[in-house]
Order: C-alpha cells, then structure tokens, then sequence
C-alpha cells in the first residue's frame, strides 16, 4: 500500500486539495455521466430556478449564486422547461433539450419562449458545451428518423467525422475511429459495456427501434471512460413518460429493387486459358460479411411498441417487440450461399421515479438470433447460372445476446449525486450444422482451392459456447465550490467457454508438387516421383477462462472565471487467468491521466476554444486467453494417396511421407504448429513478464463558435494521436517448437539467434523450454521465466531484431452545424488525415485477421521489412454532409453525402529479402515483397474513392395524425466503386503474378430502396 501511493499519489493528491481548498467561489458547470444530462445558465443573482421534465414531470429547483449562476446535474434525457422566479412569479421561461452527456446551456430571452417543436424534432438550442473538451456528435431518434441512412448503430458511427467503415475482409460490419482499428472501440448501452471481449470487434446490438439517443465519442475521453484508444459509442434506450403511446411500424427492402454488384472478369484464372465472370471473385468463408457478399437481398423488420405512466409521475414503462425477416444470395467460383434469419428480438424498460431525487431504471433486452446458411456445390463454368451439384449443406451461426441493467440514482442536493449500476450481458457464440461430421476437403492442386465433399464450414463453435459479462460501477459528482469532482469505480468480470474444431475432426488439403524443385513439404520429404499429395490437418481447441478487470477514476472540472479546467485520471488492473483459475497476465495500477482546457471566450456559450490530453489503453482480449491458456490441437502431416472417396472428397490409398532428415516427429498426429498437441502449456511461460499493456497518446486543439442570431455553429479541430506501446506475439524464440523446423533443403534455413542466445546466457535447460511464439511488447526486452528453476532471465530488445510498434495519426477537422428551428437541421464536415505507421492494431485488415493482439505482424523480423508507411485504413480526405428539411407541413426529405478518398493499398508477396528470419517464406503471400522486389507498406498508389448520396421522403398525412409514410434510397446514383482489392501479388512463386492482383474483391452496397409505414396509435 505504501509502494501504491508512492506510485500513484499524485491523482488523489490534487482531488484531496480541490475538496479540502474549494470555499465560497462561483460554481462550475455540471457534469453529466454516461446516461444523463446537465442544465446549466445564468440570472439574476438570489432567484429561484425550476426545471421540469416536460415527459416525466421530474422537477428540481435550485438557486442562483451572487454570480447569478445555476445548474442542473442528473437529469435524464429529454426536453426540459427551465422557469426564473422572482417573488414567486414566472419571469422568464427557456425550452432546454437535455442530451446524453452533455451539459447545454440555458438561455433567456428576457420573456416566455415557445419550442414546441423541439419536444418533436429533438433539436438543440445551443450546441455549444463549454464545459467540455471531449469531441462527439450527438444524435436522438427524432432527428435519426428522417434520415435516409441503414437503420443500424454502424450507420450512426459513419456520420460523425474521422469515422471510416472498417475492410469487409474482417467479416463483421464495424468501424475505424481516428486511424484505431476496430478492435479499439468501445460500446456502451444504458452505461453497461456491451463489447464482446473476445475480440472487442463485435458488440450486443439491441433492437435499433428501441435506441433513443446516440452520442459519437470521438476524441477527449474524460476519466470516467477507459479501454478505448479508438471511439466510443454511447446509446440510451427510450423510456416511457406520462403520455401513452404505442404504435407498429414495418420496413421494407425488396431485392426487386436493388440492383446487382459488378460482373469481375478475371483472364486465364481455373479455366484453361477463357474468362471467368462471376459477382463476386472470393470465397464464402464468411457469410457474416453479408453486404459485400450477398446480392438477392429480401430484408422485412417490424416493430410493436408501446410505453407510458403505470403511476403518473412515478412509475413508466416501455416495451419494443421487433421481428425480422433477411434472405440474401451470393456467388464464389464454386458455391453458391444462401442465408436466412427471422429470430425475433425485444427490448423492455421500466423507470420508478421514486421522487425528484431518486430514479431507478431496469432494462432488459435480447438480440439472440441465428443466421442460417445453406450452401450448394456448383457446375464450373461462367456466371451465376451454373448448375448445382450434390445436396445442399447448412450450418447455423448463433449471434447477439441478451443483456439485463439495473441502475439507481440518488441526487439529493445540485452539489451532490451518485449513481450504481449492475449489468448482465451474455454473447451466443454456438453454431450448429447437419454437415459437422462431414470432413473437411480442398482441392488446391490447381492453384486456386475448389470445395470438395458435404461440409459446409472449415470449423465449427461448440453448441454450447458462450461469453458473458458481469459490470458493477458507481459513479459520484460533489460540487465544492468552483469545483465539479466526478470520482467512481468500475468492476467487470469477463467469462467464456469457447471451443474449435475441424469440421469431421480432420481437414484435407490436395497438392501439386512446387515448380521450385523444393523437396520437402512442411518439416516432411516429398518422396521421389510423388507428383500429387495430401495434407492432412487436425485442429480443435477448447477454453474456458475468466477475465477480470476494475479501475478508479477521479476528476475535477475546475471553473475559474470563463475556464474551465480539467484534471483526472483512471487508475486500472487487469487479470486474465485460464480455466484452472492460474492468472497468467496480471497489469496492475495502470495509470491513464486526463488534462483539457476550455475557454468560454465571451461568457456565453458562443465561442469556446479548448485543448485536451490524455493518454489511453485497452485490456487484453478473450483471444489472448483462448490462444494461451487454451489446450489447442493444430497439427499436420503428408500422404501419397491413390483414389478419393466420391461422396466426401476424402483421400484413400494413403501412405504417410517420412520426416525429413532434421525434422524428427514427436507426435502420431504429425508435426504440430507450436507444440499445439492438445496438451495445454503453462500460459505464463509464454509471455514476457515485463509486459505491458497497448497505450495511446493523444492531444486535441479546437475551436467551437455558434453564430449570433442564427442556427448556425462552426468548429474547427487538430487532433494528434501516436501510439506508445503494443502487444503482439513474436515467433522464432524456440525453432524446434515452431512449425519450420531448422532445415537445409527449400530455401527455409532459419538462423536461431533467440535460442542461441538464451543458450549462450542462461543455459541450453532454458533455451530448450522456450516457446515457439512469445507475447511481448515488441522492440523492447523481454523478461522470462525458466519453468522449471523460477529463475528470471532478460532477453534483449536488438536479439528479436524487431522495430518497435508505431502508430500515427494527423487530422483537421472543419465542421458546420445548424440546429434544427421547426424546419431543417443539417452537420457537414470535411476532414484531412494522414494514419502511418507499423502497427495496424487489434485487427489486419489487408489479410482480415481478426485475432486481437496476436496478428502476425512481429511474428519474424521479415515480415516487418518495408512495414512502415501508409497504413491499410489511412484516407486523405472525407466529406459527409447529411440532415432533413421540412419543405412543406406534411413533408420532408432527409438527406446523407458522403466521400471518402482511396484507402492506402500494400502489395502482399511471397518473402524474397535476405532476413535472417527468411523462415518468413513460408508465411505466404503476406510480406512486402512484389515480383521478387521489395515493395513497402502502402507504397501503391491510392484504392478507389468512395462516394454515395441517400435520399428519402416521408409523409405525414394531417388527417391521420400518427401515420408516416416513408421511402429511402441508399446510394442513389448506384456507383459500384470497390472497398477492397486482391493485393496477393503472387500465391505460387516469387516472380508469378496473379491474375487476379488488384482485381476488385468487395464492392460498397449498391442502390436499393426501402419502403416504411408507421402508425403512432396514441
């Protein structure tokens, strides 16, 4: 404890002085949490302040200070009538919307103002937060209702600026925040954090009718949030009020109406010499990506929804059914896929308020669904016309979850409130399929893999795979003085059983002997003569384990005149541990400090210059565990064959290859990758001690100003964001261990300077039982531990031969605003950037590896050579104009531009350097060597731009009031400009190009149309 505040003492040094020195000084604004608002103005000093929720009937009071100012903290979202008395009568009245997190300025016009229509539209009157130094757009369901985007939490993020759709290689709709990958984001719903910890991509999505309000975070985290280096996005669901209301409403995509992908011919590609043309030249690995791959596309949602007082005043209920109805089609060179979900979804939330000072909320949601996809084997030949061959194959791929939040607020004076949340999130990770005994088996003799037998996926999830996550957090805010302190805890418990398994429990991959006169095959002989042979694979692996993680975090808007300052800090600890309860990765009292500054220029809200700075980390992820404490089987070996079994594809006639000469075999499954023979290893032998977890800096200079008179505001932001440190596993420690043995024969010869130097310094007992791959920051030294005396020993930094892990990224951001007056609303911004580095981050999104903080980057020092330049999600420029205009009483156009310049584009070949770890080669056509030459990470010219306009047009008849009538048009112009490209140079020689290089491989959706009808009963 000592050590701790010797450590550590400087954050509660400085909260300790604000609430021992903060005395009789004018108040700061207010600060609001995750779910709440504040209000906050001035008057005449001495005079009585009310405001009351204009849905709930929620009232506060409070008093003006001898500065004349006021505030409101804990208010839930909605509209708010603010009233100033004076001697008990109503001397000025101001119509507030209060919006998630954020504290909106009160302004009196000096007599009784009227906005009804913002109680409709849910404009803002000021967007101007002077309080604040963290940048977000905030959006309700109001405004989002007339907008002609896809009606899904990943739209919402696309409109904010410095948001970019993430590559469809990684197969799950999700996006890039400032040049972080998608893995770096966090996802909160009613204040429960509902990332999926596995791999931190994927979030429990709840039923999109029942979502409220949307704030974008996209730089400034304050301290109360931690484990994103990326964004946030943070939603509030809808809550019942003192008016009844139930209503259905129904959407409707028809596929008679969506028009077709491009046809990409592709020369001299599996056929002999003639083209082939087919919608989409890539496999159906992974239907989930269903936009990129599905062009016969039916989607059908309806809702049911009903809400309103149970006790006028006191006691509110909401509840959402939504069913849906989703059938798509697509195309590879063999199969054609087909994929069905109709599972139906629920949102329900109660609100007691108890009495102005305390509010409970409960909510409960489930968006459990299953994706069935059917696939059949097809005729080659061009087009999507080919016949189908042999029965159709199925499999099912569960997704989402249900999640349970309960929260109370206590607020019993405007200096003092707290709030406690429990939530319950659970992640349906099973698949199921009538084809899982079915072996796995691929005919690559070609060059190209041709699916072969009755089995639907490579591998299966257990049926009974889960994830679950369990949040406890209490949050306070104490005003002293000029001091608002915000303090709280957060405590989170992270559980899953997780397990993989070859399809049929073995895979079979045919092969032609390499042109390059190689005479080995792995770590086994190809035998003389042997023209054509069969890999035979075996993977399965299984892992239950927990997760364990809780932070303090602390922090003092300080108001001292006109600014506002800003001081705090998250202290954190993480614990991963395996299913036997060994921890195996323990940070501990991490600590992320958070600064910013903000200058209300005039004292009125309308100009704020700001600055903020933080530094920001993410934990480790599931994967991690399931990698290292799981017991993993992934082994292989060869055989001459000399038939195949015509139902399954399967080889027959088998006789095993010999190990080569240096390669002696230690299992009868055959060599297998890493020692992964299904015996677990002690995780912590496979990590540095020393480790430390992936951190981020960022600095944040802006500008907000809202014109006088008008609706109108403008900001400006530079926004500078390097990554400190990363974690990623390096290979090559222990060679015998790893899958390419030490040979002579193929060009594979591996120099064993990790072995070689833990042998030379600490013995050849501990270089024996190092890894094959070690978890490590990499570019720095690595502290280990022999297994078998405890005795630590340091491996140096230049012996990995590896650079450190870089990260950049540069932005200016111009944005315009205009809140909505009754009429029209619009925001527009324009954005530069540049993201470089070596680092992509959690996920790689030019092989669409999805493995977070084990990709294979680091994995040998060849393939880090020419790794540093452009990264995969840096684009130069981005436009996004969108909002509505009310052009006449009963209609209204919604409207959405959005531009974005080329991704940068990186050649992948097969290794031709001179690296020590030429062992790189055998990696494929991964590394940044093209034509045999060495061609650096995002070193080609710029991808396609890509651009599109959405348009709608609602209804709404006066003499049905409640009736709306609707009709989108996603990208009107139907520009079909790929997302994605084949960068493989070369999948089957050094110098051969493929012809497939640079040839499209995902286009953006193209046009289609939605239809709507909503009728509001009461």
């Amino acid at each position: 404890m000592k050590g701790y505040f010797k450590r550590h003492g400087v954050l509660w040094t400085f909260v300790l002085s604000f609430a021992l020195g903060a005395l009789g000084a004018s108040t700061g604004a207010s600060a609001a949490n995750f779910t709440a608002g504040g209000i906050y103005g001035e008057a005449q000093p001495g005079t009585t302040v009310i405001a009351t929720s204009n849905g709930t009937g929620l009232t506060r009071e409070t008093t003006t200070n001898s500065a004349g100012h006021f505030e409101f903290v804990q208010l839930p979202i909605g509209v708010y009538t603010v009233r100033v008395q004076q001697n008990g009568n109503v001397v000025e009245t101001a119509m507030v919307r209060v919006t998630i997190n954020h504290s909106t300025h009160a302004r009196f016009a000096g007599e009784a103002q009227a906005l009804g229509t913002i109680q409709v539209t849910g404009g803002a009157i000021n967007p101007i937060d002077v309080t604040k130094t963290n940048t977000s757009l905030v959006l309700n369901s109001a405004q989002f209702d007339q907008l002609p985007i896809a009606r899904n939490e990943n739209a919402i993020t696309l409109l904010a600026p410095s948001v970019i759709q993430s590559s469809p290689r990684l197969g799950v709709e999700t996006t890039s925040f400032g040049g972080a990958s998608s893995a770096e984001n966090l996802y909160l719903l009613n204040g429960l954090n509902v990332t999926n910890n596995r791999n931190f991509v994927a979030f429990s999505h709840p039923p999109f009718e029942g979502l409220e309000e949307y704030q974008v975070i996209t730089g400034g985290l304050p301290a109360e949030y931690g484990g994103a280096i990326g964004g946030v996005l943070n939603i509030v669901t809808k809550s019942g009020t003192n008016t009844y209301h139930a209503g259905a409403n129904i959407f409707y995509s028809p596929s008679g109406l969506r028009s077709e992908t491009p046809v990409v011919s592709i020369p001299n590609y599996q056929t002999g010499g003639s083209q082939v043309s087919l919608r989409h030249p890539i496999s159906l690995v992974n239907p989930e990506s269903r936009t990129a791959l599905y062009e016969d596309v039916n989607n059908l949602v309806y809702n049911v929804y009903g809400s309103g007082p149970i006790v006028k005043d006191h006691l509110f209920f909401y509840a959402l059914y939504q069913g849906n109805n989703f059938h798509g089609r697509g195309y590879s060179l063999s199969e054609r896929g087909d994929v069905d979900s109709g599972d139906p979804q629920y949102l329900a939330k109660v609100d007691y308020q108890i009495n102005d000072a305390n509010l409970l909320e409960l909510t409960a949601y489930s968006s459990k669904h299953g994706n069935d996809y059917t696939f059949y084997s097809l005729q080659k030949g061009n087009g999507a016309s080919r016949a189908i061959v042999g029965d159709a194959r199925t499999y099912t791929n569960n997704a989402g979850g249900k999640a349970y939040i309960g929260k109370y607020t206590l607020v019993p004076t405007n200096d003092f409130n707290i709030s406690a949340m429990f939530g319950y999130v659970t992640f349906d990770e099973s698949q199921e399929s009538n084809t899982r005994d079915c072996p796995q088996v691929s005919d690559d003799r070609s060059g190209t893999a041709i699916h072969l037998g009755c089995w639907s996926a490579a591998s299966y999830q257990g049926e009974d795979d889960y994830a679950a996550r369990h949040e406890t957090r209490i949050d306070a805010e104490w005003q002293l003085g000029p001091h608002d302190i915000t303090f709280g805890y957060d405590k989170q418990a992270f559980y899953a059983h997780i397990s993989t398994v070859t399809t049929g429990g073995v895979g079979w991959i045919y092969y032609s002997r390499p042109s390059s006169g190689t005479t080995q095959q792995g770590s086994f002989a190809i035998p003389a003569g042997v023209d054509e042979y069969v890999e035979r694979r075996f993977f399965s692996n299984a892992a239950i384990y927990h997760n364990y993680r809780h932070a303090y975090y602390a922090q003092d808007n300080w108001k001292i005149g006109n600014f506002y300052f800003r001081f705090g800090g998250r202290l954190w600890s993480n614990e991963s541990n395996n299913g036997s309860g060994i921890t195996f990765l323990s940070w501990e009292n991490q600590f992320e400090p958070r600064l910013g500054l903000s200058w209300d220029v005039f004292g009125n809200s309308s100009l704020k210059l700001y600055a903020n700075a933080g530094r920001y980390a993410i934990r480790a992820s599931g994967d991690l565990n399931e990698r290292l404490a799981g017991g993993e089987t992934d082994c292989f070996t060869y055989y001459t064959f000399t038939g195949m079994d015509p139902a399954t594809g399967a080889p027959t006639g088998l006789k095993r290859f010999a190990p080569a000469a240096t390669s002696p075999e230690t299992t009868n499954l055959g060599f297998c990758v890493n020692g992964a023979n299904g015996t677990p290893d002690n995780p912590s032998s496979l990590l540095a001690k020393n480790i430390e977890p992936p951190e981020q800096q960022e600095i944040i200079l802006g500008a907000q100003y809202r014109i006088e008179g008008t609706q109108w505001s403008v900001g400006l932001r530079g926004i500078r964001r390097k990554l400190l440190n990363y974690i990623d596993d390096v290979c090559g420690a222990n060679p015998p261990a790893f899958f390419m043995l030490p040979v002579d024969e193929g060009g594979f010869n591996y120099d064993n300077h990790i072995y070689n130097y833990v042998k030379e310094h600490a013995g050849k007992a501990t270089a024996d039982q190092l890894p094959g791959c070690f978890l490590m920051n990499p570019g720095h030294d690595a502290v280990s531990v022999n297994q078998q005396t405890g005795e630590t020993f340091t491996i140096p930094a230049k012996v990995f031969r590896m650079p450190e892990p870089e990260r950049y990224y540069n932005a200016i951001e111009l944005k315009f605003d205009r809140a909505f007056d009754g009429k029209w609303f619009m925001h527009a911004s324009i954005v530069w950037s540049h993201l470089y580095g070596n680092e992509m981050g959690y996920t790689l999104p030019s092989i669409g590896q999805v493995d977070a903080g084990i990709t294979e980057l680091f994995d040998f020092p060849g393939l880090m050579e020419g790794g540093y330049g452009n990264l995969d999600n840096d684009t130069r420029w981005q436009v996004k104009v969108f909002g509505a205009y009310n052009f006449a009483p009963e209609w209204r156009v919604g409207f959405n531009v959005h531009y974005r310049s080329g991704l940068s584009l990186s050649c992948r070949g097969i290794y031709a350097g001179s690296s020590p770890s030429i062992i790189a080669r055998a990696y494929g056509s991964v590394s940044h060597f093209c034509n045999g030459k060495l061609t650096p990470q995002g070193s080609l010219e710029k991808g396609p731009r890509v651009y599109w306009l959405d348009l709608s047009l609602n209804y709404l008849p006066d003499w049905a009031p409640g009736l709306k009538f609707g009709v989108a048009v996603n990208n009107v112009f139907d520009y079909h400009q790929p997302t994605a490209l084949d960068l493989t140079y070369s999948s089957g020689g050094l110098f051969a190009r493929d012809a497939s290089y640079l040839t499209p491989t995902y286009f953006q959706d193209p046009r289609s149309v939605r239809f709507s009808i909503e009728y509001d009963f009461l």
